[in-house]
């Protein structure tokens, strides 16, 4: 029996409509380019290539910030044919990508697509000399898809449709997994004791390995606050670290109760104040080691004359003739003054206060902004510009000075400080900072100590004896293994745990201490 030809043709187009229906995924564009990114990791997979991210330098990868992700977008937007252009008066970036255009600014909440101002969770930020956005962000406004695997803390960008449940069966997602896997343990104990030069030491001696992207290390001052102590078993529940140990010498026998050297938390500071040694940790994981000299750049950042101030410290609490400091809201709700001078107010990012300011006074550290006090001999200086009012204003920390070690803010996360160097360059550091060179604790007396240090392959040692001389904690450091290091607190602040452990409590509350975490 013959079918008429038309009915034929029908179903025939009907039957291939209906296959076509039936196709897993039909009505989804698949993806043609794709590029997989893993935070913490500077490699990347481009189409079937695996690269760095940053073909200049392997200190650069994506960051994880208040739960959005960001990376240095212009390797991504070109390999969609798109581009990531510096803009210099922001410090930000212009993105484009068929057409469409996204611009960015350093520490802006608020982008601009196409010219129209669009609100931002986090704002763009400068990490390792580059500038890093948040790329669901970008990427979805520039008309890509974005999709985030958890488990391994991979971020997909492709030009078609993405099942967030499948991309772990995605090669390029099996590729980076691959390649960052981590090898053997993030973390491990040893306790033991160590024949030296100068006499038996025991040492628990935590290892972390800074190479494993699974590890993030932090300071950490209770409750983000200043003169505030807390006890050591709490800071360790709080902050459910794998490891936790005493840092910074502080004044613990004073009423404000503040740390000695620098202090820098998730990239921010919270104390300033140079001439001791200091540990920097990148988000990266690099560790550097030096004294840097740190300024606080008070400058404008909107149109008009340029203006900028130097704050020579960061939240201490001591005016005097030729000083100049930044107060911040971890300093409190206020600040006394003791030496007479001006206080400028910036208050959201703007300027709205200046006045003179006389001793014993006393000035609101507004919370939402800071305070920059300048003594009467620094009003007085030639390079001295009195504010303007209304003006757009950042603070910026710099390096006044070289670090004779290269020590460079560039990226740093994390910064704690201590006295003496116990270990510089793959051999022992004798010399002693002038201000405890006269103390018997860092020259002859034994007593409890705690330490930190580095080893040539990337691995961070947590070091705490029952007693040692400083002699002997330098001895017991470069046996470690370490070309750098540095003693921390010691005595009553002795304090370490590790895994649910307590192995050495301190006799009083703390101040700052150094954490260890590491991802499941």
């Amino acid at each position: 029996m013959k079918m008429d030809l038309r009915k034929r043709v029908g179903t025939l187009i009907m039957s291939a409509v209906m296959a076509a229906s039936l196709l897993p995924g039909a009505a989804a564009a698949a993806p043609t380019k794709v590029v997989a990114m893993k935070i913490g990791s500077p490699w990347c997979v481009m189409g079937t290539e695996m690269s760095q991210l940053d073909q200049q330098s392997d200190k650069v990868s994506p960051v994880a910030e208040g739960g959005r992700t960001l990376v240095p977008i212009s390797r991504v937007l070109a390999a969609f044919g798109g581009t990531a252009q510096w803009v210099p008066e922001t410090g930000g970036v212009r993105c484009s990508l068929n057409g469409t255009e996204v611009e960015l600014s350093l520490g802006s909440t608020t982008a601009l697509v196409d010219g129209e101002a669009v609100a931002l969770d986090v704002p763009a930020k400068a990490m390792n000399n580059r500038t890093f956005v948040p790329v669901r962000f970008v990427s979805e406004s520039l008309g890509l898809k974005v999709g985030y695997e958890p488990t391994n803390r991979i971020v997909v960008v492709a030009d078609g449709d993405l099942d967030t449940g499948t991309l772990t069966s995605m090669s390029q997602v099996r590729t980076l997994v691959e390649k960052t896997r981590p090898r053997g343990e993030a973390t491990t104990l040893t306790a033991q004791s160590y024949k030296l030069a100068s006499g038996t030491v025991s040492a628990k001696v935590i290892t972390v390995d800074m190479t494993d992207p699974r590890v993030s290390v932090k300071a950490n001052v209770p409750w983000g606050m200043l003169n505030a102590t807390r006890g050591f078993s709490d800071i360790c529940k709080a902050s459910g670290a794998t490891a936790v140990i005493n840092a910074n010498f502080f004044e613990a026998y004073q009423t404000v109760k503040d740390p000695i050297g620098h202090v820098m938390v998730n990239g921010q500071f919270v104390y300033g104040s140079s001439g001791h040694s200091a540990l920097g940790i990148t988000s990266t994981g690099e560790m550097r080691y030096g004294r840097p000299a740190v300024f606080f750049r008070v400058k404008t950042v909107d149109e008009g004359t340029a203006q900028q101030w130097a704050g020579f410290e960061l939240n201490v609490t001591k005016q005097f003739k030729n000083q100049s400091v930044v107060y911040t809201h971890a300093r409190g709700k206020s600040i006394t003054i003791d030496y007479p001078g001006v206080v400028l107010t910036v208050t959201n990012g703007v300027t709205t206060g200046y006045q003179a300011v006389s001793a014993g006074q006393t000035v609101a550290i507004p919370s939402n902004g800071f305070l920059l006090y300048s003594s009467q001999e620094v009003t007085k200086t030639d390079y001295y510009r009195v504010p303007e009012m209304g003006r757009k204003v950042v603070v910026e920390p710099y390096l006044y000075q070289a670090d004779a070690e290269g020590f460079t803010l560039d990226g740093v996360q994390t910064i704690v400080s201590g006295a003496p160097r116990l270990v510089k360059d793959g051999k022992i550091e004798t010399y002693v900072e002038p201000a405890y060179a006269k103390d018997s604790r860092f020259t002859t007396s034994s007593a409890p100590r705690t330490a930190v240090g580095s080893t040539a392959n990337g691995k961070l040692l947590l070091v705490s004896v029952s007693s040692a001389t400083i002699q002997q904690m330098r001895e017991l450091m470069l046996k470690l293994g370490c070309v750098d290091a540095v003693n921390l607190d010691g005595g009553g602040s002795t304090a370490m745990y590790y895994k649910g452990q307590t192995l050495a409590a301190p006799g009083r509350a703390l101040v700052t201490t150094l954490q260890v975490f590491v991802d499941q």
